[in-house]
């Protein structure tokens, strides 16, 4: 299987050519290598371990891959890169995520998707009558979100906390009145976990020295970094994952993959400039006033050609799902 450089820019190429070479690991945050490398169906270990560690809750148990079914019932609760999605031996929902490029309006994505999960857990199975589903049935949605760029509300909080864990497990009023959430959203800062690894620090350990979940972590982080590399040595699962990451690193297809994200990357990017020239933040997630520039319109049409999906659209660039759902639809139209 060939695959063709000619289009991406000379970082991205090199890149490219030195983990075809071996001379670097594809990177773990990577789609194709994170979905195989902590598949719940493959390595329900690695992703229990994860799990586990940064809920802090050893109840966690994965039982199998939800990746065939999909949480997601809308298309607005679509927001990270990629996701790990499973079912729990007790039944409740989880999803491991990582959110590459820096989103603002992180929040608000998360609430939509943990409420997506939530209505799943409602929801009837096959041959099940609805009067036998009631609201002391739906089981916990725990979902944790690793950040590679942390956005500004977690910048601006670095002031105040050294922490880069942050778990929402209660809901609480302003009179103090608190109860349980059924929807567990855990947010972990990779970027500071790894900056507080590189000077022998940890704020989440009670030594506040690394520890293996730190270790992990740094992993997802950069793999390529010589710290963490040195680290991984002494932890011999952490061995395991850089030799699987390695061997796909050497897989042809694999390599394909790896480059078709890249692309995609650069149409997102290509997009967003677009809007940035024309007096708009990137990642905004609000109706434009004027209708649609041709260029973007072309682009969208572009990425559905290519096999994008609106919510895969909607995803990176934060364009209103409705308005690319009425491209799709003229697009079709068109074809």
């Amino acid at each position: 299987m060939s695959f063709s450089l000619d289009g991406l820019p000379a970082k991205d190429r090199q890149e490219i050519l030195d983990i075809q070479s071996g001379l670097i690991l594809p990177p773990l945050h990577s789609d194709v290598i994170a979905k195989h490398i902590f598949n719940a169906d493959v390595h329900p270990d690695r992703l229990n371990f994860l799990m586990r560690s940064i809920s802090k809750d050893n109840t966690i148990e994965v039982r199998s891959s939800a990746g065939n079914e999909s949480f997601r019932q809308s298309y607005y609760s679509k927001g990270m890169i990629y996701d790990i999605p499973s079912w729990l031996k007790d039944n409740r929902a989880a999803d491991l995520e990582v959110q590459k490029a820096k989103q603002n309006y992180l929040f608000i994505r998360t609430d939509l998707y943990a409420s997506d999960m939530l209505l799943l857990q409602y929801s009837v199975v096959d041959g099940q009558k609805k009067t036998e589903m009631d609201y002391s049935k739906v089981e916990e949605a725990i979902l944790i979100v690793l950040m590679l760029e942390s956005p500004d509300v977690f910048l601006e909080y670095d002031k105040k906390c050294d922490r880069y864990i942050h778990r929402f497990t209660r809901m609480t009023a302003d009179t103090g009145l608190s109860y349980p959430s059924k929807a567990k959203t855990i947010y972990v800062q990779l970027d500071k976990c790894l900056a507080q690894f590189k000077d022998n620090k940890n704020a989440e350990s009670m030594d506040g020295k690394p520890d293996r979940l730190q270790k992990w972590l740094v992993t997802i982080a950069d793999i390529n970094d010589s710290t963490v590399a040195s680290m991984a040595e002494s932890d011999e699962e952490l061995q395991a994952i850089r030799k699987e990451t390695y061997e796909m690193g050497q897989d042809k297809e694999v390599l394909n993959m790896l480059i078709q994200e890249r692309y995609d990357r650069m149409d997102w990017l290509t997009y967003g400039n677009q809007r940035a020239s024309e007096g708009e933040a990137i990642g905004e997630a609000r109706g434009e006033a004027r209708g649609e520039a041709k260029a973007t319109r072309a682009l969208i049409e572009q990425m559905l050609q290519k096999g994008r999906t609106p919510a895969q659209i909607q995803e990176f660039c934060g364009y209103p799902i409705e308005k690319v759902l009425a491209i799709q639809r003229e697009w079709r139209e068109n074809s």
